[in-house]
Parts: structure tokens; C-alpha cells; sequence
């Protein structure tokens, strides 16, 4: 009997193993920037950089700067930077910086994530306290890149997701409604995208994106608004390590 029960539940994980699902592969290491216009003016660009410096981890950072003339009315550059592991249900952060700088709201930030304790330690001007999150928190930056797991990995009837998000001191939750697919332009071009609007359940700010899938449903495009007026854009304008299928 003893050998039957081995050998059942050896045939058993066999069962299990070849019907599970594929280990999530992330996309590769990619460069991508985008122009970004307010009011049909270009004001700037911003750069995103992916990259796994060691098989499981991630590093992903975003520049936004002022460009041409727009550097005379907007001289200040953020930049964001996020390090972390990449899991079978996406990327976990285990460290996140903001940097602002050239203008008088220039600060730094930065978290730390305790995920033994579920806590973000937040040590902002050397005055680190902690905060409780939940074990699906992300940081602000890598919205983005979760999504391009979120979307490669739904099921097709999913129209839905809700993300938790420590910024600013308080964990914010965000809610994204997947509302069709079409066909947006870009000054590289036109993408067949996903179109998604995101709602901050703690202002009357909304974030629309058009994600790509022949891009790995990286953002092609990002419309911020507020109080129903589009605030900034943000278009795909060059790409390097993520290659178009045309």
C-alpha cells in the first residue's frame, strides 16, 4: 500500500507540474523615451530605463527634465529610481528614490521596504519613521512596469485591478478599468494599445494609458488629468531593447 501511495502521488505531481502555469518571463532590459506637452507644447522629456542586473532583480528608473525653451519657465528635473525582486505575480520593491532638484521645491526621499514586518521605512530630510502596507504594495514608480506583468498575465475577461501604493507617507490605493483596445498615434508611430483609466481613490486626479502588446504592453502614451483638464502627455518617442513587430 505504502508503494501505491509513492507512487500516486509522485503521478500526481507530475499531473500538477505539467499543467502548471509558465513562469512569468519579464521583458528585457529596455530604454524608452517619451516627450511630454502640456496645452500642445513640448515641455520636456522623460527617460525610462529597465534592467535585471542579476537573474530575479530589477532596476527601473524614470528622468523627467525640461527641455528647449521650457527650461526658462520649468527648471527643475525629477528623478525616480526603483530596486527590487522580480515574483511570479510581478515586481516587489525593496528600495525607492525621488529626487527633485533645480527649483524651490527640490527634496529627496526614500523608502525601504521591511516585507518580514510589512513596513516602509520613509526617510525624508534624515527623519526616517515607518508605515504599514500590505504584502501587494508597490512603489510609485513601477506602476507602469507592474502593469505590463498585470496585462500579460490576465485573463481576458479580468477588466479590473487594484493597486496599493506607498507614496507621500500614506498607502494610496489605485483603480484601473482595462476599457478597450485602438489604435494610437505616437511620434514612433501608430500601436494597436489597451486603453486604461486610473483613479486615485484620494484625489480627483485620473491617469489614462495606452499600453502596447507588441511592446510588452509597455505605455505608449500617458495622459494625466485633473479636475477634468488634461494636466501633462506623455508619448512614446524612441525605444531601444524593446522591438516593434512591423
Amino acid at each position: 500500500m505504502a508503494l501505491i501511495r509513492v507512487a500516486l502521488g509522485m503521478l500526481l505531481a507530475f499531473s500538477l507540474s505539467s499543467v502548471a502555469a509558465e513562469p512569468f518571463e519579464p521583458p528585457p532590459d529596455f530604454n524608452a523615451r517619451y516627450e511630454v506637452r502640456k496645452a500642445g507644447i513640448t515641455l520636456g522629456r522623460a527617460d525610462l530605463r529597465f534592467a535585471q542586473p542579476v537573474p530575479g532583480h530589477y532596476r527601473y528608473s524614470l528622468h523627467t527634465r525640461a527641455s528647449g525653451l521650457a527650461r526658462l519657465i520649468f527648471s527643475s528635473e525629477v528623478y525616480e529610481q526603483s530596486r527590487g525582486r522580480i515574483l511570479e505575480d510581478g515586481f516587489r520593491p525593496d528600495f525607492y528614490r525621488y529626487q527633485r532638484r533645480g527649483d524651490d521645491k527640490a527634496r529627496e526621499a526614500e523608502l525601504r521596504f521591511d516585507w518580514l514586518d510589512l513596513e516602509v521605512v520613509n526617510d525624508v530630510a534624515d527623519y526616517p519613521w515607518r508605515m504599514d502596507i500590505t504584502h501587494d504594495t508597490i512603489d510609485r514608480v513601477i506602476g507602469p512596469l507592474q502593469l505590463m506583468h498585470d496585462l500579460a498575465e490576465r485573463d481576458s475577461d479580468d477588466d479590473s485591478l487594484v493597486y496599493r501604493i506607498a507614496d507621500g507617507g500614506k498607502l494610496k490605493t489605485y483603480l484601473l478599468t482595462i476599457e478597450g483596445t485602438e489604435m494610437i498615434d505616437t511620434p514612433m508611430g501608430a500601436f494597436e494599445a489597451i486603453r486604461i483609466r486610473r483613479r486615485d481613490t484620494d484625489s480627483n486626479r485620473e491617469t489614462r494609458l495606452w499600453c502596447a502588446p507588441e511592446l510588452d504592453f509597455l505605455a505608449v502614451r500617458v495622459e494625466q488629468h485633473e479636475d477634468g483638464d488634461q494636466n501633462f502627455l506623455l508619448s512614446l518617442a524612441d525605444i531601444d531593447g524593446l522591438t516593434p513587430s512591423r
